[in-house]
């Protein structure tokens, strides 16, 4: 039981310190995500600056809402628009 409570631990602060390492980086954040159909989502971004853009783009599970991301300054309406950061994921 003890070396369980230890593995629980040891992820929860692990998650901890890499959620705030990510927290900082890319220039917008994305709001909300609704499917589309089951490869495209339609997803809500705010820049840091406050402007929001919608977009319709390819499924991306790191485009996730709360997720921070690198938002092109001119928006083409496109997939390369949007560039998700890659980050580790606890399941």
């Amino acid at each position: 039981m003890k070396k369980l409570s230890l593995a629980v631990l040891a992820t929860f602060a692990l998650a901890a310190c890499t959620a705030d390492v990510y927290s900082d980086k890319g220039n917008a954040t994305v709001l909300s995500s609704k499917e589309v159909s089951p490869e495209v989502v339609e997803l809500t971004i705010q820049r840091d600056n406050g402007e929001v853009v919608t977009l319709t783009r390819e499924y991306d599970a790191h485009a996730a809402v709360g997720a921070r991301i690198h938002l092109a300054d001119e928006i083409q309406k496109q997939d390369s628009d949007v560039k998700t950061i890659r980050r580790y994921e606890f399941k």
